[in-house]
């Protein structure tokens, strides 16, 4: 299959999921879609994205097997639709990159420099972050590689920043995934809680990272790179709030190609569209085929869990087993485990203790989120790596004291949560 080919096929399986909300018949044809992208795209995968979805699908396959063999019913529909609305949210994220960078004006812009570039950099790294993922990050470190080298300091300052992006951000795979594990969980409350600590993390980075004699040139972001993605996000909590039967992915996936289309039409621009699905689209397979695979990997588990009781050191779930749980996912993490796996594998017996569901989105959350700033294989530090040539095991042990202090801070934030809730 060729790279357009390859492309839209990947934009017909999200215009298809989309239409299932009104069509349902469609959904597994969605499915199928997505399915067919990733094999397709089977021999372009990365040696490390291919191991881990083999060995996702093969215990989750064996797992099936079992559960199967104990007189389980087959989830057929579950093995095809596996994640398909997690995947149609991040191929439509994936628009907002076409509308949501910095303007001309702001290019040339002379940039703040000292403990002003400094805030600037957190902040406007970590908002335009939270809404194109890791397009921001390499936007920001090229352009301070303009003017300074990105050594191994400023990159901890900047994967740290991005990874306190999926404690609250609603456009990050982080959030996606989660609720595709906990459906019942309210996203706003999770937000709601994510959001500070965000804020008090970005604090916590200024007062680790501020050196007067340390001239760091800022980036600043103003106008439509900001202001059109803010709209779109509180577009998406109202219409929630207005219709909730519709999932977030679901509410996702139909404004953000809208917003970028109706913009790029209005530019004079929709020639962007071709390139952007043929290019960004069409090399998607890594992440497709992760998620993809994750999916029958918790399929897999979960049929398993039915027929053969999980065993946990812990008979209920609260802030100090969020503790615990959070501490194993992170020391996981270090050894270069993805947060995919982790999660898959832990959601299925952590929800036999039936817990508070947003309790369980925020420890995932802060799992994935800080989990990807010390893993050294994960995609935050091999992005960092290979763009500027510094080691992702340089960047995680630089990253281990701000994500012991971060640590921390979201265990101080579930104990708050659970004394309130």
């Amino acid at each position: 299959m060729t790279q357009k080919l390859r492309g839209y096929s990947l934009a017909l399986g999200l215009l298809l999921s989309v239409l299932s909300l009104a069509l349902p018949m469609l959904y597994p044809v969605a499915g199928i879609l997505l399915w067919g992208f990733a094999l397709a795209s089977f021999s372009l995968l990365a040696r490390r994205s291919l191991i881990q979805s083999m060995v996702l699908i093969s215990i989750g396959l064996a797992g099936l097997a079992y559960s199967l063999f104990e007189g389980a019913a087959a989830p057929f529909f579950q093995l095809i639709n596996s994640n398909t609305n997690l995947l149609a949210m991040l191929a439509a994220v994936s628009f907002l990159s076409l509308i949501a960078t910095p303007s001309k004006q702001s290019k040339k812009r002379q940039p703040p420099a000292g403990r002003k570039g400094l805030i600037s950099t957190l902040a406007s790294g970590h908002f335009f972050s939270a809404i194109i993922n890791m397009s921001a990050l390499l936007i920001i470190a090229d352009k301070l590689s303009a003017r300074r080298q990105v050594d191994t300091r400023t990159a901890s300052l900047l994967t740290v920043n991005f990874a306190v992006c999926a404690l609250w951000s609603p456009f990050f795979a982080a959030m996606a995934y989660t609720l595709s594990l906990v459906p019942n969980m309210d996203m706003l409350t999770v937000m709601s809680v994510g959001a500070p600590m965000g804020l008090i993390s970005l604090a916590m980075l200024y007062w680790l990272h501020q050196e007067p004699e340390v001239k760091l040139t800022g980036y600043p972001l103003k106008g439509r790179s900001l202001v059109l993605p803010a709209l779109l996000a509180v577009s998406v909590i109202i219409t929630h709030e207005i219709w909730p039967m519709l999932a977030i992915t679901q509410i996702i996936a139909i404004s953000a190609p809208v917003l970028v289309i109706v913009v790029l039409l209005y530019e004079g621009r929709a020639n962007q569209l071709h390139l952007h699905i043929c290019n960004r689209l069409a090399n998607m397979h890594n992440e497709m085929m992760l998620f993809l695979a994750a999916g029958v990997f918790a399929i897999g588990l979960g049929a398993l869990f039915k027929v053969m009781p999980p065993w946990l050191p812990f008979s209920h779930y609260e802030a100090v087993e969020a503790c615990l749980t959070l501490g194993f996912c992170l020391l996981v993490a270090r050894l270069g485990i993805h947060s995919i796996m982790i999660m898959a594998v832990i959601a299925p017996l952590l929800l036999t203790l039936e817990p508070d569901p947003n309790l369980l989105a925020m420890t995932f959350l802060s799992a994935w989120g800080l989990g990807s700033a010390i893993n050294p294989v994960s995609g935050t530090l091999l992005a960092m790596q290979g763009n500027y040539n510094i080691k992702g095991s340089h960047i995680a042990r630089a990253n281990s004291l701000p994500i012991a202090l971060l640590y921390g801070i979201n265990c101080a934030g579930f104990f708050v949560y659970s004394a309130l809730a």
